[in-house]
Protein backbone atom coordinates (compact mmCIF):
# COMPACT_ATOMS: atom_id res chain seq x y z
CA UNK A 1 0.00 0.00 0.00
CA UNK A 2 3.19 2.80 0.74
CA UNK A 3 4.68 2.08 -2.00
CA UNK A 4 1.38 2.16 -4.32
CA UNK A 5 0.88 5.41 -2.52
CA UNK A 6 4.79 6.45 -3.29
CA UNK A 7 4.31 6.15 -7.20
CA UNK A 8 1.06 8.13 -7.17
CA UNK A 9 3.00 10.53 -5.28
CA UNK A 10 5.87 10.57 -7.40
CA UNK A 11 3.74 10.37 -10.71
CA UNK A 12 1.48 13.55 -9.33
CA UNK A 13 4.60 15.75 -8.54
CA UNK A 14 5.97 15.16 -12.33
CA UNK A 15 2.98 15.81 -14.03
CA UNK A 16 1.85 18.78 -12.45
CA UNK A 17 5.32 20.19 -13.04
CA UNK A 18 5.21 19.03 -16.65
CA UNK A 19 1.63 20.28 -17.07
CA UNK A 20 3.13 23.88 -15.53
CA UNK A 21 5.80 23.95 -18.11
CA UNK A 22 3.41 23.45 -21.27
CA UNK A 23 1.58 25.98 -20.09
CA UNK A 24 4.29 28.75 -20.30
CA UNK A 25 5.98 27.05 -23.20
CA UNK A 26 4.25 28.00 -26.92
CA UNK A 27 4.18 29.87 -29.96
CA UNK A 28 3.64 33.88 -28.84
CA UNK A 29 1.14 35.27 -31.15
CA UNK A 30 0.93 39.14 -32.13
CA UNK A 31 -2.17 41.40 -31.95
CA UNK A 32 -3.64 39.60 -34.96
CA UNK A 33 -3.31 35.93 -33.32
CA UNK A 34 -0.63 35.42 -36.01
CA UNK A 35 2.97 33.47 -34.82
CA UNK A 36 5.95 35.16 -35.54
CA UNK A 37 7.51 33.21 -38.51
CA UNK A 38 10.97 32.23 -38.87
CA UNK A 39 12.95 29.91 -41.02
CA UNK A 40 15.60 27.31 -39.27
CA UNK A 41 19.20 28.47 -38.91
CA UNK A 42 19.18 31.70 -39.93
CA UNK A 43 15.98 33.24 -37.84
CA UNK A 44 17.01 31.04 -34.57
CA UNK A 45 18.84 34.45 -33.35
CA UNK A 46 15.81 36.46 -34.25
CA UNK A 47 13.27 34.15 -32.31
CA UNK A 48 15.88 33.93 -28.88
CA UNK A 49 16.16 37.77 -29.25
CA UNK A 50 12.01 38.29 -29.86
CA UNK A 51 11.94 36.00 -26.59
CA UNK A 52 13.85 37.19 -24.34
CA UNK A 53 14.29 40.90 -24.84
CA UNK A 54 11.00 41.44 -26.28
CA UNK A 55 8.07 39.19 -24.75
CA UNK A 56 10.49 38.61 -21.70
CA UNK A 57 10.91 34.30 -21.86
CA UNK A 58 13.77 32.46 -20.45
CA UNK A 59 14.72 31.40 -24.15
CA UNK A 60 13.47 31.08 -27.82
CA UNK A 61 14.14 29.33 -31.43
CA UNK A 62 12.27 28.32 -34.30
CA UNK A 63 10.22 25.64 -34.53
CA UNK A 64 7.86 24.48 -37.52
CA UNK A 65 8.60 27.78 -38.77
CA UNK A 66 7.13 29.82 -36.42
CA UNK A 67 9.26 31.47 -33.07
CA UNK A 68 8.48 29.06 -30.04
CA UNK A 69 9.31 30.35 -26.53
CA UNK A 70 9.82 28.65 -23.37
CA UNK A 71 8.71 29.81 -19.99
CA UNK A 72 7.01 33.12 -21.17
CA UNK A 73 5.22 35.66 -18.97
CA UNK A 74 1.38 35.17 -17.98
CA UNK A 75 0.15 38.39 -20.25
CA UNK A 76 1.65 37.42 -23.21
CA UNK A 77 -0.47 35.91 -25.88
CA UNK A 78 -0.16 32.30 -27.30
CA UNK A 79 -1.80 29.74 -29.65
CA UNK A 80 -3.86 27.72 -27.16
CA UNK A 81 -3.51 24.56 -29.22
CA UNK A 82 -1.43 22.87 -31.95
CA UNK A 83 -3.00 23.48 -35.71
CA UNK A 84 -2.93 25.44 -38.32
CA UNK A 85 -1.10 28.75 -37.52
CA UNK A 86 0.82 31.62 -39.48
CA UNK A 87 -0.53 34.45 -40.98
CA UNK A 88 3.01 35.12 -42.65
CA UNK A 89 3.25 38.50 -44.49
CA UNK A 90 6.94 38.40 -44.55
CA UNK A 91 9.48 38.99 -41.36
CA UNK A 92 7.03 39.99 -38.58
CA UNK A 93 5.52 42.29 -41.42
CA UNK A 94 1.66 43.72 -39.89
CA UNK A 95 0.98 44.60 -42.89
CA UNK A 96 1.51 45.88 -46.41
CA UNK A 97 0.49 49.22 -47.88
CA UNK A 98 2.34 49.47 -51.06
CA UNK A 99 -0.22 49.66 -53.98
CA UNK A 100 0.09 47.58 -56.99
CA UNK A 101 0.86 49.37 -60.04
CA UNK A 102 -1.55 50.05 -62.92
Amino acid sequence: MKTTFFILLIFSIFYGKAKGAEDRESFPVNRFGCTYPCYYGEDTEKCRRLCRETLGADYGYCFWYACYCENLPENVRRIKSQGFFGCSNGWWVVSTTTRKPK
